[in-house]
């Protein structure tokens, strides 16, 4: 376009000059400035221009809100007649203040900003967001473009700054799962000791084949004449591990989102529950979080750290299982502190994860198991402890309940 401008200014320019004509010879000129200026925004338009976007907190709740703050400068002595930015934003946030466009990507929306800058201008716009659903979301990148004010030459630039989000699942009171709000599992007693705090010694007893050397109590032994072992107070911190299964329906590929949010909320609050009543807990998915290949695997801990890893690896779930919740359970059984409390939340009541529940009690695990249907589950073990928290019905009630509390 610039390149017929020229073109049409020196031809009106001859022109103006052969035939002495003042007005022939304006228009050249005024022809001439355009390109000139055409050119001038078509080499400097983006020159010095930067563009960046500020989350106030890149870690939530589902349900949560927060706000985002783009800012565009332009730091040159050359004003914009105009500039667009068309930055992609995830689909799965609801905006309270603002607007996005549909993107040609499925699951992208964009939000379109067009302004006007001087020489120098720094200019900050607030959008506010909802966080509707568990996931890490990514922000970016951008595509911003600029001109003159002719429309003749457009320039482009994508800045590919990224941000995310990471949206924890909800986490509900365990009452509202429909199990007891005190203890969601009674009182769970194991035949043995849960563990021995070494700090706390209260006798000594004749030594027998299986006593560590450790325990050994050397003065005593020397008073006795044979060897004494010493006898420790019972510690007070229970274990438990928390299994969560990805899998709603039988064979691949297939899911049913509303029990898939259900079991991993239902995890989550169980964890919560059993950490709040000073439990050492684990938590066990049979999948793994985005771009990771090994199972999400946290072994039962009181770290303060804790709670947070399991939130993020929630979060973070691709929600594809890799292996079934039965051989999950298998391969950790070996793992698991002696007495540690086993919950399992699935979809998929299967015989192979029937047995593996069954073998895991019978080696001295008290077992209870989050049965997860539109229906009630048909008769079960005797001898297993389990409770129905409902399916998608249940999970559209938890959804909309509104939490006040800073979990």
């Amino acid at each position: 376009m610039t390149k017929g401008l020229n073109t049409l200014a020196v031809v009106l320019l001859i022109a103006g000059i052969l035939m002495r004509n003042p007005l022939l010879f304006l228009l050249a000129v005024l022809l001439g400035l355009v390109a000139g200026l055409s050119a001038l925004w078509d080499r400097y338009a983006l020159a010095e221009v930067s563009y960046t976007r500020r989350l106030a907190v890149t870690r939530l709740f589902a349900g949560d809100e927060t706000d985002v703050t783009v800012e565009v400068v332009n730091a040159k002595p050359l004003p914009l007649a105009w500039l667009k930015v068309e930055d992609e934003w995830p689909g799965e946030i609801e905006m309270i203040k603002g607007r996005l466009l549909r993107s040609y990507k499925p699951t992208r929306r964009l939000l379109h900003v067009l302004l006007s800058l001087r020489f120098y201008e720094r200019v900050r716009k607030h959008y506010r967001l909802r966080a509707t659903q568990r996931g890490a979301f990514q922000f970016g990148p951008a595509l911003v473009s600029s001109g003159d004010m002719f429309g003749f030459r457009v320039q482009e630039r994508l800045y590919d700054g990224r941000d995310w989000l990471t949206v924890y699942p909800r986490v509900v009171p365990v009452g509202a799962l429909g199990l007891p709000a005190a203890h969601p599992f009674g009182d769970l007693k194991t035949a043995r000791r849960i563990s021995d705090d070494p700090l706390r010694v209260t006798g000594v007893r004749p030594y027998v084949a299986g006593d560590s050397p450790r325990s050994l109590h050397w003065k005593a032994t020397a008073r006795r004449g044979e060897l004494q072992t010493k006898v420790f107070d019972p510690g007070a911190v229970r274990s438990a591990a928390v299994f969560v299964d990805l899998r709603t329906v039988h064979g691949f590929p297939g899911v049913v989102p509303e029990y898939l949010e259900l079991a991993i909320t239902a995890g989550a609050s169980v964890a919560r529950c059993l950490l709040d009543a000073r439990e050492a807990v684990g938590l066990y998915v049979n999948g793994a979080r985005r771009n990771e290949a090994g199972l999400v695997r946290l072994p039962p801990s009181r770290r303060p750290a804790q709670w947070t890893d399991m939130l993020e690896s929630l979060a973070w779930l691709s929600g594809m299982a890799m292996v079934s919740l039965e051989t999950c359970l298998r391969a950790e059984a070996l793992s698991l502190p002696y007495g540690a409390e086993v919950v399992a939340v699935s979809a998929l009541l299967s015989e192979g994860l029937l047995a593996a529940l069954l073998d895991l009690q019978r080696a001295g695990h008290p077992v209870a198991l989050l049965a997860i249907d539109d229906d009630p589950p048909p008769a079960l073990p005797d001898g297993l402890r389990a409770y129905w928290i409902g399916g998608r019905e249940a999970w559209n009630h938890l959804s909309g309940i509104e939490l006040h509390s800073d979990r």
